[in-house]
């Protein structure tokens, strides 16, 4: 910045040189001194001791004033204000050096231990909740509290309707005369009496009272009571030996699932013709099942059932009757053109059946016509009075 200045300098003699040219006026004699930089006439530089002159610094100097106006004016105004510019750079880049007194006396500084930090305090669940300010202290005041279930409750909206589950101290006796009461109110309701059941369960009274279930649907009571007897059993057999084979704790829940299966409705879910049939599941079925016209073709007509009746008989074993109607009709307009003989079948085994088939060899007659069958396979069990059917496709073609 010093250079741009003496540079700015230099440009206007050059300029006033030129403007001078034209004036009338002889411009004044410059003079090269090593006295100080550019100053003006009136005014006396401050005498700087061992101050050396700088060898490039230009003193215009004029033995009188120039007019105003004139060229020689105009250059002096410009030199004068180059020399007020000139210092600024350099003060505004100077740095600040740190004096001696700003830095710390070695030998005064004495360095202590830091103090231990201690860990943050857990803080409850219950503190996270805003509590009410103090208007004196700012703080909670000394009986402010939170209470967490009522927060829960305007939370969850929790209401009159879930009271039961909200009343912790209530006491069995409570519990037992509040559902046998909701019991006598709704006595076909299968909710009710079952709480009713459980309550006398857990108070080792003999269930199922059937005297009090006897307004519940057939299948309800039929359901429940199966339930209450697995239960039952269950417990009795844990207090007389808790340390039986597992095989042995789960048996009344097995026969449970047994019972609760021949209350489902009745199924048969393969039906299929066969050449031979070994055992449930073991067969070779005849696929497709295509005779030739005019000739009497034999078969094995093979199902299985699911979700029947095996109940104990008079004789102390499991008993299972069924009986099996096989009925041809004709596809297109749905009409029987033939059917098989009613059987009835009957089982009886030491052990409840789980799986079940029936196997019935049938001849189809010589003077059905080309066309498509189907042959259908309706199965009833006589004990539960349950009904289920299944079809199976069979064509007759030309030899």
């Amino acid at each position: 910045m010093r250079t741009s200045a003496h540079t700015i300098g230099v440009a206007v003699i050059l300029l006033s040189g030129l403007v001078g040219c034209r004036s009338t006026t002889p411009p004044p004699t410059a003079q090269h001194t090593e006295v100080s930089p550019y100053v003006r006439r009136d005014a006396t530089p401050a005498a700087k001791p061992n101050a050396a002159p700088a060898p490039s610094d230009t003193i215009i100097s004029s033995p009188t004033d120039p007019a105003p106006g004139t060229a020689g004016a105009l250059a002096m105004r410009a030199a004068t204000y180059a020399q007020d510019l000139a210092p600024l750079p350099d003060k505004r880049h100077e740095k600040t050096k740190p004096a001696a007194s700003d830095w710390p006396d070695p030998d005064a500084m004495q360095l202590t231990a830091q103090a231990a930090i201690n860990p943050p305090k857990a803080v409850a669940n219950s503190e996270l909740v805003a509590r009410p300010q103090s208007p004196e202290t700012g703080g909670p005041p000394p009986s402010a509290s939170i209470n967490l279930p009522t927060v829960h409750k305007l939370i969850t909206g929790a209401g009159p309707d879930n009271a039961r589950a909200q009343a912790p101290g209530e006491d069995l006796d409570a519990v037992a005369l509040r559902d046998s009461s909701r019991a006598r109110d709704y006595p076909a309701e299968l909710s009710a009496q079952m709480d009713d059941q459980l309550v006398k369960y857990l108070r080792d009274e003999s269930v199922p009272d059937m005297s009090t279930l006897a307004g519940l649907a057939p299948e309800d009571r039929e359901l429940l009571g199966a339930m209450l007897d697995a239960l039952s059993n269950f417990r009795s057999q844990l207090r007389a030996d808790n340390n039986m084979l597992f095989s042995k704790k789960i048996r009344p829940l097995v026969e449970l699932s047994d019972r609760l299966r021949g209350q489902a409705e009745l199924s048969v879910p393969t039906v299929a013709l066969c050449t031979k049939v070994n055992a449930y599941g073991v067969y070779e079925p005849m696929d497709p099942a295509r005779f030739i016209a005019g000739q009497r073709q034999e078969a094995i007509v093979y199902c299985e059932v699911e979700n029947f009746l095996s109940q104990p008989n008079d004789k102390n074993l499991y008993e299972t009757k069924l009986t099996e109607d096989v009925v041809l009709y004709t596809e297109s307009s749905g009409l029987p053109v033939w059917s098989a003989s009613k059987d009835t079948v009957v089982d009886q085994a030491r052990r409840r059946r789980h799986d079940f088939f029936l196997g019935k060899r049938i001849v189809l007659p010589s003077n059905l016509t080309i066309g498509r069958y189907l042959l259908k396979v309706t199965i009833e069990d006589q004990q539960a009075r349950h009904i289920a059917e299944n079809t199976v496709p069979v064509e007759i073609v030309a030899q």
